[in-house]
């Protein structure tokens, strides 16, 4: 059987089809838009919390974006894969860190910078949130400086999973000139040929 991913890539299911791109594994897209689709009974077996993305790799399901970013990378190795148990804790550190103290946060800026899910729009908020950022983007901006990726050399599922969450600063007009070497490896990160073709161009 194929391996099943199902979201869209205007989600943060874009992480998980970046990530199938980036190993050039066969797969099949089931676009699943979040107002609808995951609500179906259908969808609720696959992923019980009614959110995308989720995959099933031959009757294996897995939810959650940076789960299923880490079980692929493990299942199918290659430069993207931890080489090692330090290296799979360290992958692991980045991909529970920018969850717990990024992606909320952002989020939040970025709804109020365009109005989305029914915030208000207000500038004043949104800068609220990007002002709440600049502590956790210095710890990254810290850990980057001197090198082009988390791991050292290579590009890899660490850098993978933080830089899809950061894939929001642009549209939340982050400023990340105070960051340098965060802006720098961002750019290496989201000019990849994989993630743009994740998104269909």
């Amino acid at each position: 059987m194929t391996l099943k991913v199902y979201g869209q890539a205007q989600s943060r299911a874009v992480r998980a089809l970046w990530m199938v791109e980036e190993l050039g594994i066969a797969y099949e897209h089931i676009p699943t838009r979040f107002a609808g689709d995951t609500k179906t009974a259908d969808y609720l077996r696959i992923n019980p919390n009614g959110r995308i993305p989720a995959i099933d790799d031959d009757g294996f399901r897995v939810w959650e974006s940076m789960a299923i970013n880490l079980y692929l990378a493990r299942k199918h190795g290659g430069p993207l894969a931890p080489r090692d148990l330090q290296e799979e804790a360290t992958a692991m550190q980045w991909s529970f860190w920018v969850m717990t103290e990024v992606e909320k946060t952002l989020l939040q800026a970025l709804f109020h910078t365009t109005g989305m899910m029914g915030a208000e729009k207000s500038a004043g908020k949104a800068a609220e949130y990007l002002a709440q950022l600049d502590a956790p983007f210095r710890v990254l901006n810290a850990e980057l400086a001197g090198r082009e990726y988390l791991m050292g050399g290579r590009f890899t599922v660490a850098d993978l999973n933080v830089a899809s969450v950061l894939l929001w600063s642009a549209i939340a007009r982050a400023d990340l000139s105070g960051h340098p070497a965060l802006k720098d490896w961002l750019a290496r990160c989201t000019g990849r040929p994989a993630l743009a073709r994740a998104n269909g161009r």
